[in-house]
């Protein structure tokens, strides 16, 4: 589990853990970006499950509840989980997008503070330019090199370069 702010983390399945574990966290709520779910985080925490594949453009009106959701727990300062099956690419994404919406950071701004914090992170260029047009900030062929360029640990298989052109067409 990785703590972005102190209200907001993000992580994959394996690092929820056990219960206790878990609630010792106090966390408010939940954001599930991927299924299934272990049962009992319904009792602990309110959970949102809005699945959307890693490797496909996140849809709007996905994005458009995610974000209400999200921005409504920001406000109230609860404290924020967002997971995934891996916890390196649409929570990441959804964590930064969540930035740039109620910080005053701009996309890319968000995008190093949050792969900074998330050592593992490598979100899907399709989940990441989508977010970047969500939030109003297209980004650019050379942008986008660089934010892979950049990646504290990157894979030993990195994301192509047509995979990143495709991405961003």
């Amino acid at each position: 589990m990785h703590h972005i702010r102190d209200n907001l983390a993000v992580c994959g399945f394996p690092d929820i853990g056990c219960r206790e574990e878990f609630e010792a966290h106090g966390f408010s709520a939940q954001l599930q970006c991927a299924e299934p779910f272990d049962p009992w985080l319904q009792e602990c925490v309110d959970v949102k499950t809005l699945p959307f594949a890693d490797g496909e453009p996140i849809p709007k009106v996905l994005f458009d509840k995610a974000m209400e959701w999200l921005i409504r727990y920001w406000e109230s300062d609860s404290k924020i989980l967002i997971s995934c099956a891996g916890g390196q690419s649409r929570s990441v994404t959804m964590a930064i997008a969540l930035l740039c919406t109620k910080s005053q950071l701009g996309f890319l701004e968000a995008v190093y503070d949050v792969m900074s914090r998330v050592p593992e992170a490598y979100p899907h260029p399709n989940v990441l330019v989508s977010a970047a047009k969500y939030c109003g900030e297209p980004l650019q062929l050379d942008e986008l090199r660089n934010v892979y360029a950049n990646v504290p640990n990157p894979p030993p298989f990195p994301w192509s370069i047509d995979l990143i052109r495709k991405a961003l067409n």
